[in-house]
């Protein structure tokens, strides 16, 4: 194994003990100790690949998101599909990677975006995510930059399910009342809501793709104009 190939191992394993770690003791009570004694390395190789705690945890993120958005937006540009489906596809996607990853994504929602200190993501016109105070006074600017980031991802997961029901708005296939994109963005949030506090039980039962057809079926009920209406 040459240099390369150890580092990328080294990589690796630092990755998955990561994931092991984070997803059994959130971030704040997660160790760098805990981390490299699991990849069985050094602490001075983990800092030197990925500088710090919130680094390795962002990295870890990152990742898995990237994979996520691939598969959401292959399912949103399938324009072979009706808007129905193609929302219910998308959920299914949204719903499988939330129950791989629960815990590591309350950590990104709950505890990373700092929302226990009173700090939310904007997004402007633009698609500019700022951090905004709720109370109290926001952080200096680069621990704004550290806080953001994670907003940033989670900005970005809507966009499929979002850019899905923008079509249907064009083709004026809603009704009035629902010709508003937020409703895409709320759906996408209560089903994230659902499986991070109704992990258990019967829910659990459901395949993600028939969760995600009732889902839609249900929360669109009235909102989708008959043909008689066009």
């Amino acid at each position: 194994m040459n240099r390369k190939e150890k580092e990328l191992e080294t990589k690796r394993r630092l990755m998955e003990a990561t994931e092991a770690v984070f997803s059994r003791r959130g971030f704040a009570q997660a160790t760098v100790d805990e981390i490299i004694a699991l990849a069985d390395t050094g602490k001075g190789t983990l800092y030197k690949y990925f500088g710090n705690k919130d680094n390795v945890f962002y990295t870890l993120v990152s990742h898995k998101h990237s994979e996520l958005m691939e598969r959401m937006w292959s399912v949103a540009d399938d324009t072979e599909k009706s808007v129905e489906e193609r929302m219910a596809d998308i959920l299914a996607v949204w719903i499988e990677f939330l129950r791989k990853n629960t815990v590591l994504w309350q950590v990104l929602c709950f505890e990373m975006t700092c929302t226990n200190r009173g700090f939310s993501g904007v997004e402007d016109e633009n698609g500019e995510v700022r951090l905004v105070s709720r109370w109290g006074k926001l952080p200096p600017p680069e621990e704004q930059e550290s806080i953001l980031r994670y907003h940033r991802l989670l900005a970005e997961e809507n966009k499929p399910i979002l850019k899905v029901y923008e079509e249907g708005i064009r083709q004026n296939i809603f009704c009035e009342m629902a010709q508003h994109k937020d409703i895409a963005v709320h759906m996408f949030l209560a089903v994230a809501m659902i499986v991070f506090f109704h992990s258990s039980g019967d829910i659990e039962k459901i395949s993600a793709r028939d969760f995600a057809a009732n889902f839609v079926k249900t929360r669109l009920y009235g909102l989708i104009r008959h043909n008689n209406e066009l």
